[in-house]
């Protein structure tokens, strides 16, 4: 009767190990640091992908470097206790970076570690995007606007209008061209010196990655349980669709020539696409940190780096792969 149970058992599992374990021929990474206990609300590599900040569950904010993996600062909106860091970005240069909670904004200044300038926002930030220098932030709001906001002087430059929520926002490197992700089923690229709205992409769900190439040429979106997709910023035209993915393309980026896309899913694949032709060339899976808890790990952003690619997960952890 004993044997019985065991061979039941042992049948039960079977499926479930093969559903844990994935049936694709994602490559494990090559190496793994710990950059948050227990989790991260966010986290966000430089450009040049020498620093990531995190925004860790239980130890507020934090600026790392790559090589080696170590803190440089403790950042939090606050002189005591830690603060929920639920979005970041780096200027281009990467001598500024801002952080955000729900409803307060803070510009850093990165040689220095210091504070330059702190904020209040009148609604519930979604994410933020940096010009160049730093001299304006481009937020992405609750209130239905991708809102432009003048970060080391104060006031609203541009209030970019949508029909949602505004999800997800970048801006190219010379901060003429942005794009946003709403609620509303579209994705938006603006000129962001008058607020003119450019090209309005449609989508079928809602949309929730819109991230700008640095030269502004390209833009990438992906929407929930829809492929990913490729456009000519100039035109507005599709260019090509990659595969779609359970969940959403949580993390994009273009390589400097735009010749290749780095994607993260909320599903813990990272991958490396030609954007010629829409084809795969690399498939990572980032290493859950308990399975027990879940087998999935949302990757927060993804970078390219030397002669290797980045990624940064949900579970804090941050990911080397060759």
């Amino acid at each position: 009767m004993i044997q019985r149970l065991q061979h039941v058992r042992a049948v039960l599992l079977f499926p479930l190990t093969l559903l844990l374990s994935g049936c694709d021929d994602a490559k494990a990474p090559a190496d793994v640091r710990e950059v948050s206990r227990q989790g991260a609300y966010s986290m966000n590599f430089s450009a040049n992908g020498n620093e990531l900040m995190v925004g860790s569950l239980h130890h507020g904010g934090s600026l790392w470097s790559i090589n080696p993996a170590e803190r440089l600062f403790d950042w939090n909106h606050k002189a005591e206790g830690y603060s929920n860091i639920t979005s970041s970005a780096f200027s281009p240069e990467g001598n500024f970076v801002a952080t955000t909670d729900n409803r307060t904004i803070v510009l850093w200044a990165r040689d220095s570690g210091e504070a330059v300038w702190f904020w209040n926002s009148p609604g519930d930030i979604e994410d933020i995007a940096l010009t160049s220098n730093g001299n304006y932030a481009l937020l992405a709001m609750a209130d239905y606007t991708a809102t432009l906001f003048d970060i080391k002087n104060g006031g609203i430059r541009l209030r970019l209008a949508h029909d949602g929520i505004v999800y997800d926002v970048s801006v190219s490197d010379n901060s003429l061209l942005a794009a946003s992700a709403s609620d509303d089923l579209n994705a938006r690229i603006w000129n962001l010196e008058n607020g003119k709205l450019l090209h309005q992409l449609k989508h079928n769900n809602q949309v929730k990655t819109a991230q700008l190439s640095a030269d502004g040429r390209l833009l990438f979106t992906s929407a929930l349980n829809e492929s990913g997709k490729i456009w000519d910023v100039a035109s507005g035209r599709l260019l090509q669709q990659i595969d779609r993915t359970r969940g959403h393309y949580s993390a994009a980026r273009f390589s400097a020539n735009n010749s290749q896309l780095l994607t993260g899913n909320s599903s813990g694949q990272i991958e490396l696409w030609n954007t010629a032709d829409g084809q795969r060339s690399h498939i990572w899976r980032a290493s859950p940190r308990d399975t027990w808890v879940s087998n999935n790990v949302l990757v927060e952003d993804v970078a390219f780096h030397n002669n290797e690619w980045l990624a940064a997960g949900s579970n804090g952890m941050l990911y080397f792969l060759r």
